[in-house]
């Protein structure tokens, strides 16, 4: 499941489902989420524990909101669909818009990979500029109220136990709140405590697969020169173990993340931070870091040990008026961007089930989509982490036959567009990496030197 793969979104299609859907966690995932739960509900509640600020300002509860992130093609042109105009808001508020190849450099397997024939775009802005755009424009929608500063400490059910009727909340200052729901999203990502909540009453909880990574990635902002865009992705590399990414973003400025993995931690401290940067491969990023101030007086870091995949697609029983998406469906590494753009793919398909079935059975059709779509990202980025031999866990089916292949394909693609075309389109969810099997692609692979 990419955005070639899946039907296209029409506002028109869910009609009425329900009078009521309750969203947990008003984060990007969860944003999106009441967006399409707009139109098939009269009301739509956003539950969040954080305040939820008007300006772009990181939130305490999202550490990593300072590190870099990226919208890709995808899921530009999912929320677009979902929001119109949104690309331009984000642009207004000091966002860019980057074509990859032309201003963002990919680094990979000892060279740059040439800017593709058409080349895909990649929406760039700070997490919690991306995340301040989203919420004014959810909040611009009358069905739709967001209610910050409120902590969901339990779902409510039927006397049988088989439907989620709502939540439970508590806000902060310690007033007890009932929400009813026909529909309850679990948009609150990695830390999720639905699993438990299964747990506790009588369903298994879902099967998880995980596979230790140890990334570890450390970032700072620094001034940037108005009229340049570059931006770069050095992904780590067996056997080289340190990688980093710059993106331009607002205010005139860069997002620079340094990434290491399997105990090879990036450095705070600013003389040892640009000291990692000089030991990459290209001297772009250590000149960047050089050559202009910083805003912070040292770096942030971020811990990110394992991919976590909860295959709820698997699971016999499940409760009617309850889907999880988002990070609580898998978080994975975070190197490539995915995370945003996956979310803004399963509201796409969340927005297809109710379309096509209302709320009968809709975990089921709900979690057999989303675990099309997590197998893609699946093989993508946890098979390319298994290329160091310190990777342990599940490996995904063929990752050893297909890691080499990747690889061919990648330096082949250093040199020819066509290749570089598709590579681009496959990393950007555009496309399904079964388009690099082509025989047109496979032959310009094999045949180049």
């Amino acid at each position: 499941m990419t955005l070639a793969t899946t039907p296209p979104y029409d506002g028109d299609a869910p009609g009425a489902v329900g009078q009521r859907a309750v969203v947990v966690g008003g984060s990007i995932a969860g944003l999106i989420a009441a967006r399409v739960l707009a139109d098939a509900f009269e009301r739509v509640v956003v539950v969040e524990r954080d305040p939820l600020p008007s300006e772009p300002v990181a939130r305490r509860n999202v550490p990593q909101a300072d590190h870099v992130h990226v919208l890709l093609e995808a899921g530009q042109r999912t929320l677009e669909d979902l929001f119109p105009g949104l690309t331009a808001d984000v642009r207004d508020a000091g966002g860019l818009q980057v074509d990859v190849g032309r201003d963002l450099a990919y680094y990979d397997e000892g060279g740059f990979v040439t800017a593709p024939d058409e080349p895909p775009s990649l929406l760039c802005a700070s997490r919690p500029l991306l995340e301040a755009v989203l919420r004014r424009n959810v909040a611009e929608r009358p069905s739709i109220t967001l209610r910050d500063r409120h902590r969901v400490t339990d779902y409510r059910t039927d006397d049988a136990g088989r439907r989620v009727t709502g939540v439970a909340a508590e806000t902060h200052a310690g007033e007890k709140v009932e929400l009813d729901a026909e529909l309850v999203v679990d948009a609150t990502g990695r830390t999720s405590r639905t699993p438990d909540w299964l747990d506790d009453h009588g369903y298994a909880p879902p099967p998880v697969s995980e596979v230790l990574v140890d990334v570890g990635y450390a970032t700072v902002t620094v001034e940037r020169p108005p009229d340049d865009r570059r931006g770069f992705l050095v992904p780590p590399s067996h056997p080289r173990t340190r990688g980093a990414t710059v993106v331009p973003v607002e205010n005139d400025r860069w997002t620079v993340t340094l990434i290491g993995v399997h105990g090879d931690d990036p450095p705070t401290n600013p003389d040892e931070f640009e000291a990692y940067a000089a030991d990459l491969p290209v001297p772009d990023i250590a000149a960047v870091l050089s050559d202009r101030p910083w805003i912070e007086a040292a770096a942030h870091r971020y811990p990110f040990p394992a991919n976590r995949r909860r295959r709820y697609e698997a699971l016999d029983r499940f409760p009617d008026g309850l889907v999880v998406l988002g990070d609580g469906v898998a978080s994975v590494n975070p190197i490539y961007g995915q995370g945003m753009t996956v979310a803004a793919l399963q509201s796409l398909h969340l927005h297809h089930a109710l379309a096509t079935g209302g709320l009968d059975d809709l975990a089921a059709r709900f979690f057999d989509g989303v675990g099309d779509l997590v197998d893609t990202v699946w093989r993508l980025t946890v098979g390319a982490d298994f290329q160091f031999p310190q990777a342990e866990g599940d490996r995904p089916f063929g990752t050893r036959l297909v890691n080499p292949l990747l690889s061919r394909l990648i330096r082949t693609a250093h040199t020819d567009p066509v290749v570089a075309t598709h590579l681009s389109n496959v990393l950007m969810l555009n496309e399904p990496p079964t388009t690099l099997a082509r025989p047109g692609i496979l032959r310009r692979v094999f045949l180049s030197r």
